[in-house]
């Protein structure tokens, strides 16, 4: 809470934060403008056909899904772009060798990854308008009404995802994360409305409001516990020689390397949703309100095993992936020796990058058994009839509190920077005084 009522305090943090309130406000405007050329109720009978799917585009779409607005698909096209890039660059040597080049290669991927969201949205879009035909407007003809609706739902994905963009460069976090937390966020009441009927139905209205009051007590501290946990770090204190000349010493001081539990945060989770969810997602849009076992065994998410499975082997992947991206430990121990510095205990050079090495994977494996185990205990149990609905909640209560975990280590961070720069300031104008003297 300090950090956050430090916020307005700091211009440079008070602006991100507001714009970033901005920007999602007016993704959330956004959702109350409707595909042109289509008869709105019928388009969200359609939608409503795809189920227990429907609420993964619901949550990219910040509620647009829902609503049968422009923007129903949500961020899902620039998430299975960047997910592609992301494989390419693996994979192209000429893509791999510009990730190389450090910013002038990175500003380049970046363009090149702008090309393709503009690309999946334009065929998702157009995708999308033929599988909601049935709800064309009759007195349009055909094309026409295919037309103005593939290009509004693709400019409707196309701003969202230029949305997105705006809030990775000005905005206060991961773009990503920031509009998937406002989606889980804009969920929340409609399912505590849900909470309140079921429970006054069967058990009277008293005990219907307690029902409802435990679960908003037993959510925030289940997303306290897990912010406490993502925030949790091993600390590696680095030592290094100083050099003393009279009564003064010079050299580096010492410091400490912060390894988090959570380090490659929520992009592990969101990367493995999407492309498991991706054949599912195709599926139901063009086949909607379909009837047909095939199609309906391939849509249906949450009792459909093999997606819970390729869930839990990509998410595991994504976690090493992301997290190898963020820490190299060989480079970490050559700037620690170049610098002369050593971890107590720890020759410098090799054995330092193994210790290192050893310690991150250790952290790594942890990572990935937290996650496992928040998502995969309510997906493992919505395999179960009847229980289908609950096959979300681990994966937005990991939204929820990562996207809070990155926002206050940002405001912690940003804080530290403005005290650091205003102790310097200080010390100038002392030294500058002292001069004038």
């Amino acid at each position: 809470m300090d950090n956050v009522s430090a916020t307005f305090k700091i211009k440079e943090l008070k602006d991100k934060l507001l714009y970033s309130l901005l920007v999602i406000s007016s993704i959330c405007l956004v959702t109350l403008v409707p595909v042109p050329a289509v008869n709105n109720p019928q388009l969200r009978d359609l939608l409503a056909s795809w189920g227990d799917l429907g609420i993964l585009m619901n949550v990219t779409s910040v509620g647009g899904f829902a609503s049968g607005s422009v923007i129903l698909l949500g961020i899902y096209p620039f998430l299975a772009a960047s997910i592609l890039m992301q494989i390419l660059t693996l994979v192209v040597p000429k893509l791999r060798n510009l990730a190389q080049l450090g910013d002038a290669g990175t500003k380049v991927i970046a363009k090149i990854t702008r090309i393709a969201t503009i690309v999946m949205c334009v065929i998702m879009g157009g995708l999308c308008a033929y599988g909601i035909r049935d709800a064309f407007i009759p007195t349009l003809n055909f094309w026409v009404a295919i037309v103005i609706a593939g290009l509004a739902i693709s400019a409707g994905a196309a701003a969202i995802a230029w949305g997105c963009e705006i809030l990775n460069t000005k905005g206060l976090g991961n773009g990503i994360s920031l509009i998937l937390f406002a989606g889980c966020a804009r969920y929340i009441p409609g399912v505590l409305v849900k909470v309140f009927t079921k429970s006054a139905e069967k058990f009277g209205l008293p005990l219907g409001i307690v029902f409802t009051v435990l679960g908003v007590i037993l959510s925030i501290a289940l997303i306290t516990f897990m912010v406490f946990v993502t925030m949790g770090e091993r600390k590696v204190k680095i030592l290094f020689r100083k050099m003393t000349s009279g009564m003064k010493q010079f050299g580096v001081p010492n410091q400490v390397i912060p390894i988090h539990i959570t380090q490659a945060g929520v992009m592990p989770v969101v990367y493995s949703l999407t492309i498991v969810s991706f054949p599912a997602v195709i599926t139901a849009m063009l086949n909607p309100g379909s009837t047909d076992p095939m199609i309906l065994s391939v849509t249906d998410v949450t009792h459909n095993v093999l997606y819970f499975i390729l869930f839990l082997m990509f998410m595991v992947l994504f976690v090493y992936i992301f997290s190898i991206m963020q820490f190299n430990p060989v480079d970490v121990a050559n700037e620690i020796r170049n610098y002369g510095g050593y971890i107590q205990g720890v020759k410098a050079g090799k054995l330092t990058s193994e210790y290192l090495f050893k310690l991150y994977m250790n952290m790594i494996i942890i990572g990935a058994v937290y996650l496992t185990l928040l998502c995969a205990v309510p997906m493992g149990l919505s395999l179960i009839p009847g229980l289908g609905k609950i096959w979300f909640a681990g994966l937005s209560f990991v939204i929820l509190a990562g996207c809070i975990t990155e926002v206050l280590m940002i405001l912690a961070n940003g804080i530290k920077t403005h005290e650091e720069g205003e102790k310097q300031k200080n010390k100038r104008y002392k030294s500058a005084g002292r001069n004038f003297r």
